[in-house]
Parts: structure tokens; C-alpha cells; sequence
């Protein structure tokens, strides 16, 4: 299966409109239309690595026409609640902290999934991390705001 084909079946999957999938990840409602006709990819690996996220595969996943969808993401029972949850918590890092915190909070979602690659955790551990992760997450980007504030929006 193609990148295209991989994301909009990703999508569909979710429920999630091109538009909504658009805004969530920054980028364009065009530019998700040209990924999934395969006309364009994501350019850097920021975009890619929040399409990763934001459907629970890996980038390699999505880029390499080989890998097959894993067994578990076949099953999909679970799975759907726990994309929900990443994508209201980077939507969440989107609203209070803009595009750049919504790509922060993206990348540390990947990284933290590869610390279990090739293991296994009970559903109830994978919420229990997924939950501790969030509030870091927010915690840590309150207690920046606090020490260095807000910037200032210039006027022209």
C-alpha cells in the first residue's frame, strides 16, 4: 500500500475529515489531498512525524511500501480510544500553545513510543504512561510560561 493510500485509509479509519486532519497537523487541506493522491509528501519530518502520531503508526510504517499494517492496528478495538486521546492531546497542545507546541508534543509522543518497540504493555499500563506523559507535558510547558512569560504579540 502506497503513503496515500496508507494515510487516507488512516484517516477514514478515524473518522477525521481532510480539513480536520489538515489543521491538526498545520498544514494545508490541499497538501493532505496531494498526499493522499500520492502527488506530494510531507516535506521534513515534522509533518510526518504528527500524521505518525496522530494515528498510532510509525513513520517508518507510513513511508515504506513493505511494512504491512501491523496485527494489532488489523484488530483495531482498542486502538480507536486511544488515537482519540493523542489527537485531543495534541489538539490540546495546538490550542494552548500553538503549531510549534502541537509538534512538540507530536515528537515526544514518537520518541516516548519507541521506548516499547518489541515489548509488550497491558492496555491499563499503556493508559497509565499515555496519562503520566500529558500532564508532564503540560505540566512542563505552564511552569516555562510561568518563569519566561508569555512573548508579546508586536503591533505594526
Amino acid at each position: 500500500m502506497s503513503f496515500g493510500e496508507k494515510l487516507r485509509s488512516l484517516r477514514q479509519e478515524a473518522g477525521m475529515s481532510q480539513a480536520e486532519l489538515a489543521r491538526r497537523l498545520g498544514v494545508t487541506e490541499r497538501s493532505i489531498h496531494n498526499y493522499e493522491a500520492n502527488a506530494r509528501y510531507p516535506k521534513g519530518q515534522g509533518v510526518l512525524r504528527g500524521i505518525a502520531a496522530t494515528f498510532g503508526v510509525t513513520a517508518d510504517y507510513l513511508v515504506d511500501d513493505t511494512i504491512p499494517l501491523p496485527a494489532d492496528k488489523q484488530q483495531k478495538k482498542d486502538k480507536t480510544s486511544r488515537r482519540e486521546e493523542v489527537s485531543d492531546f495534541l489538539s490540546a497542545a495546538g490550542e494552548a500553545y500553538g503549531s510549534k507546541g502541537r509538534k512538540e508534543a507530536a515528537r515526544l509522543l514518537e520518541e516516548a513510543g519507541m521506548m516499547f518497540t518489541g515489548g509488550e504493555l497491558s492496555e491499563e499500563d499503556k493508559d497509565a504512561f499515555f496519562q503520566s506523559i500529558t500532564q508532564a507535558y503540560f505540566a512542563a510547558k505552564n511552569k516555562a510560561r510561568e518563569k519566561f512569560g508569555q512573548k508579546e504579540k508586536k503591533s505594526f
